[in-house]
């Protein structure tokens, strides 16, 4: 490589974007293109030109200028940027803000995080409906579940917890979703709610 042509890559300088833009851009409702006009505006940006000429954009990507207005329009709606007016040097100016992007993944991360839960509570739940059936030796009712449900969503007993219920039932040979009942009961009044809490509450009690 000759020295102007290494001089041209140094000069040129770097564009850093964030790795989760482009792992979920297409979660985000953007298309290839939106992605490209983006990154274009981050180019810019990085180099202190936020707000670019339309003209120039469609140099860079390849993008007539009417298609770069009707992204950038796209990209407004979506909530990736926004368009600001700011007052610098007692004068007013447009910028493109491309914060508003961060929070767009913020809400679908949370989102994901959130189903991902419920998807793993509904998971564990079914698993617990056929540990009680195996140890019971017998289907478990409707209204059986929905107990098993009522201890989950308005006890807030979790998964864990009952789970031990139903060995402390199986060792005392009380196979019936009210004596697990009593078996919470008393423990959320002994302000049990996991493993080792009890284990702990054991070890104080000598057994």
């Amino acid at each position: 490589m000759n020295d102007d042509l290494f001089n041209s890559f140094v000069e040129s300088g770097s564009t850093t974007i964030n790795n989760l833009i482009i792992k979920n851009f297409h979660k985000l409702g953007m298309t290839e293109r939106d992605l490209i006009v983006y990154l274009a505006l981050s180019m810019y940006a990085q180099k202190g030109n936020t707000f670019p000429m339309a003209q120039d954009l469609a140099e860079d990507t390849g993008i007539d200028e009417t298609s770069i207005y009707t992204v950038i329009q796209g990209l407004i709606k979506l909530g990736i940027i926004e368009l600001k007016t700011v007052v610098d040097h007692h004068q007013q100016r447009d910028i493109y803000s491309l914060t508003p992007i961060f929070h767009r993944l913020k809400n679908l991360l949370q989102q994901e995080k959130l189903a991902n839960k419920q998807d793993k509570l509904m998971s564990d739940t079914e698993e617990l409906f056929k540990k009680i059936e195996v140890e019971f030796g017998r289907p478990i009712s409707p209204i059986e579940q929905e107990q098993i449900h009522q201890w989950i969503d308005d006890d807030h007993y979790s998964i864990e917890l009952i789970d031990l219920a139903l060995r402390e039932a199986v060792l005392n040979q009380a196979y019936s979703l009210k004596y697990m009942d009593r078996i919470l009961i008393s423990w959320e009044k002994s302000n049990i709610k996991s493993a080792e809490q009890l284990q702990e509450r054991r070890k104080k009690l000598g057994y």
